[in-house]
């Protein structure tokens, strides 16, 4: 009998395997991988989404035939949009495989509060996810950009933005997160659609970051080197290259700085605050143009000096576009000032904006040139 019992419970297990019980099949599911919204001149909005064509029977062999399609919604809510761009096509759309969305400027300068509600209300939208702004452009004529590397194109930035050493699918998650740091104004990856005359192509590349207010509308950009210097302060970059002039006759030379770090000291004084940022890194020459025998031990503190001195200087000259320009504080500042004087900050949060752009901020760079090569002097130094 308890053999028997075991028996029709192994029969009961094994119902669930025996098919999909999901009544969606694939061949009704459409996969969208990238989308995108753009503020029309009325005030409406316009979903832009770019869909994974499905492969028909002897399709393996390539062709000219495209890979993905590209339709529209308009609305004046994202749920209006979702609803007629599902009503031009055949197939159920299905967003849980989508890895980038995009606003058009216009867009961002008008404030993305009101979408961000949306994506992460929906159910079939991913937290890992990256949203980036199109600089000088709309997400509609960005996504129409063919990119003969990948099949879709809305994936190539992701694998771009890998190679060069940046974290993928984490600026959904990181615009939630900024928003409960105090003081500070999230930021999203830009990228822009450039012309290329001697190849007359258009072609899509990385800019920077769009920076945001507290309303979280486009306040305005930093671009790829300010931006690195950005995440240098805030602890989120593992290495960044800088180009400096040559302590020693004409030229440059280059360095890759890794190990970085930093550290911010604040100081209150009634309602005037001052910051102290003393950034650290280990230097690798990576290209010296000028004729210098770095194995002498005054010419490579020639160059550690010289490229302290530029850091120093590109570092505060992104902070003063930060304070005078921008007017959002992008470095964490403001938490800095909420975890060394607590007491300040309950008075100063409320005005975080104004203060921050009248602090007196002073950079200190650290960086000490640990490699030069396998070579002293240049090869054709005679």
């Amino acid at each position: 009998m308890r053999r028997l019992r075991f028996g029709w419970l192994a029969v009961l297990l094994l119902l669930p395997l025996t098919g999909c019980w999901d009544r969606r099949e694939l061949n009704d599911r459409l996969f969208e991988l990238g989308s995108g919204v753009d503020r029309l001149e009325d005030g409406s909005l316009l979903l832009i989404g770019q869909f994974m064509l499905p492969k028909q029977s002897g399709d393996a062999g390539g062709g000219n035939k495209p890979s993905y399609l590209v339709e529209t919604g308009t609305g004046k809510t994202v749920s209006e949009c979702l609803l007629d761009q599902q009503l031009k096509l055949s197939r159920r759309i299905t967003r849980g495989h989508r890895n980038n969305i995009y606003f058009g400027e216009k867009m961002a300068k008008s404030g993305i509060a009101d979408l961000m509600d949306s994506v992460t209300r929906d159910p079939d939208s991913r937290l890992k996810s990256d949203i980036w702004v199109v600089k000088g452009g709309t997400a509609l004529d960005f996504m129409q950009v063919s990119y003969p590397l990948e099949n879709m194109p809305a994936i190539a930035l992701s694998k771009i933005r890998h190679i060069i050493g940046k974290t993928t699918g984490n600026s959904l998650l990181e615009i939630l997160i900024e928003e409960n740091v105090p003081g500070s104004g999230p930021t999203l990856p830009a990228v822009e659609v450039v012309y290329d005359a001697k190849l007359r192509k258009k072609t899509m590349q990385i800019y920077g970051r769009a920076v945001l207010n507290r309303k979280q509308g486009l306040a305005g950009y930093l671009n790829r080197m300010e931006s690195a210097y950005r995440l240098w302060i805030t602890g989120e970059t593992e290495r960044i290259p800088i180009t400096a002039s040559a302590p020693i006759g004409q030229g440059a030379f280059n360095t890759n700085i890794t190990r970085l770090g930093s550290d911010i000291r604040t100081a209150v004084h009634d309602d005037r605050v001052d910051i102290d940022v003393t950034l650290k890194g280990s230097g690798v020459i990576l290209e010296s143009l000028p004729e210098a025998d770095l194995r002498k031990p005054e010419a490579l503190r020639a160059f550690e000096a010289q490229l302290n001195r530029r850091v120093e200087e590109d570092q505060a000259a992104v902070i003063r576009k930060a304070q005078k320009e921008l007017g959002v504080d992008v470095f964490h500042f403001g938490q800095a000032v909420n975890r060394q004087h607590p007491e300040a900050w309950e008075r100063l949060d409320a005005h975080w904006e104004q203060a921050f752009a009248h602090a007196k901020i002073t950079v200190h760079s650290r960086v000490k040139i640990r490699r030069i090569g396998l070579q002293g002097p240049p090869p054709n130094k005679p």
